[in-house]
């Protein structure tokens, strides 16, 4: 009888290694990076690098200003 629980609890392990297994997300989904699609990752960094140029330039601007205010009080 005692062969008989030993398989039993070894049957129940598998099927608990395989139910574990099973509820874990695949491979390919844990590393798949690539969810939104190469479109509209292209837009969204497109719309960052418009956003950046403007922050740029309004920079620019600002530093210039600066430097002219500067060169106003000094003379």
């Amino acid at each position: 009888m005692s062969s008989t629980n030993g398989r039993d609890t070894s049957i129940r392990a598998a099927l608990a290694a395989v139910e574990a297994a099973a509820s874990r997300p695949s491979p390919v989904d844990r590393f798949n990076i690539d969810r939104e699609g190469p479109a509209k990752r292209a837009v969204k960094l497109e719309a960052l690098r418009q956003r950046f140029q403007k922050l740029n330039e309004y920079c620019d601007e600002a530093a210039a200003e600066i430097r002219a205010s500067l060169e106003r009080s000094a003379r």
